[in-house]
């Protein structure tokens, strides 16, 4: 049943995010075409950031109350609900701003807890020995569906227009949701009391919050994520004005560079999964934000087709060594019922900072041009990943993990059933 379970879950993350790519490009392209403006295009992923953020907070216990593989089933409904906005209005020709605008920020929404609640399941339902693997391969199917579905989003925009290719994300979302509700039953979380106060909740909510009191090597290391976030966010933002102002190429360019993305990810996972256990996580993991900073930057000042390939292709490469390391971490050391909260805190930390820089993508390369742009958000991680190879507190990232494991966090439930879950442990 495990087994099961966890190749459902890595079939239906995979379909969210080819439908995604779909998605994502489609509306990112309509935009840009009702306005032409750099600044609707960073409003456009603000209305997404900000719903995102404030229910990663709010709704962060969820994940450990409800049954997390229906709970996803219908965060996938909601989202595909959403898609038929837009999708229905520019089929009748009535198609307005804020319907893409509400879609985002709808879709958002429920995006922030979708991948925690599954990144709570995983290690339910994969080998301990093996997390960094398990969540490799995770990572490898989403670069998979990230590495056909912009080419072929790109390739359908410009032949067709947008609209199809948000179709295509609508079918992706409903095969999401049949294969969710096609898995076996997994136990219902029972990290928290089956009657609901709001003292009760803000604790639970609390409770995501003191893993990274406990660690605070982990959460440096979040806050080096969200800088990166932001540099990333504030270039893919403005992807679309790149390619067709610096480029002068059409949507099937942008595809390309978006799917150079995820081959270069994909061989970065390969890379990982062929490694096994790496002990120097704080250099590997440091290094390689500051890398793809350097990478950034240089991007910006060579307007070059087959550069900008090479360089998204680079970054690709480089980021699981951030990510899977990341999520591995968490993987090992939060305590299997605070995993839905402690993930959404994560992505929360982690995301902390993309609405702004998503907005402010927009305004610096409307202010200064999109070269400026990608030297600044390139030289941003790269400094601070340098500064904070010199923290010593991060030291105790690398080696031997066992003792870390160790100190779990006090567990939430009564007292009676500690001890049961402590030895399960």
């Amino acid at each position: 049943m495990l087994k099961r379970s966890y190749y459902g879950l890595l079939s239906t993350i995979s379909l969210s995010a080819f439908g995604d790519a779909f998605g994502l490009l489609a509306m990112e392209w309509l935009v840009y075409e009702l306005t032409g403006s750099k600044l609707a295009m960073g409003a456009l992923a603000l209305s997404s950031g900000i719903p995102e953020l404030a229910l990663r907070l709010i709704g962060s216990p969820l994940s450990d109350r409800l049954p997390r593989v229906r709970f996803m089933a219908c965060l996938a409904a909601v989202r595909l609900l959403a898609i038929a906005l837009p999708l229905g209005m520019g089929l009748a020709g009535q198609l307005q701003l804020w319907h893409l605008f509400a879609a985002a920020g709808l879709s958002g929404a429920c995006a922030a807890l979708f991948m925690p609640t599954a990144m709570a399941v995983i290690p339910g339902v994969a080998d301990s020995r093996k997390l960094v693997r398990a969540f490799a391969v995770i990572d490898g199917c989403k670069g998979a569906a990230a590495l056909l579905g912009p080419a072929l989003a790109g390739v359908i925009t410009a032949a067709s227009g947008a609209l199809p290719a948000l179709g295509i994300n609508m079918l992706c979302y409903t095969a999401a949701i049949a294969t969710l509700l096609c898995l076996p039953k997994l136990p219902k979380p029972d990290a928290a009391p089956g009657s609901f106060s709001l003292t009760a909740y803000m604790r639970e909510i609390a409770e995501g919050f003191t893993f990274y009191k406990q660690f605070p090597a982990m959460f440096t290391i979040m806050l080096m994520a969200s800088v990166s976030n932001l540099s990333s966010i504030a270039v893919w933002t403005m992807m679309v004005p790149y390619v067709r102002e610096v480029l002068h190429r059409d949507a099937a360019a942008m595809g390309t560079l978006t799917t150079a993305s995820a081959l270069g990810t994909l061989v970065g996972l390969g890379v990982i999964s062929l490694l096994g256990e790496i002990t120097h996580r704080r250099l590997v993991m440091l290094g390689s934000l500051g890398t793809i900073g350097i990478i950034t930057s240089i991007w910006g000042l060579v307007p070059s087709f087959p550069f900008a390939l090479a360089a998204v292709f680079v970054s690709g490469a480089l980021g699981p060594f951030f990510g899977s390391l990341s999520s591995s971490l968490h993987g090992r050391l939060v305590p299997g019922n605070l995993q839905g909260r402690v993930n959404s805190i994560r992505f929360l930390i982690g995301g902390s900072l993309t609405p702004l820089g998503a907005f402010a993508g927009g305004a610096i390369a409307e202010a200064y041009g999109i070269s400026a742009l990608f030297l600044a958000a390139g030289l941003l991680p790269a400094v601070f990943a340098g500064t904070a190879l010199l923290l010593p507190g991060l030291r105790m990232l690398d080696g031997d993990l066992s003792m870390l494991e160790a100190r779990h966090l006090p567990d939430s439930r009564p007292p009676a059933a500690a001890p049961a879950v402590l030895a399960k442990r």
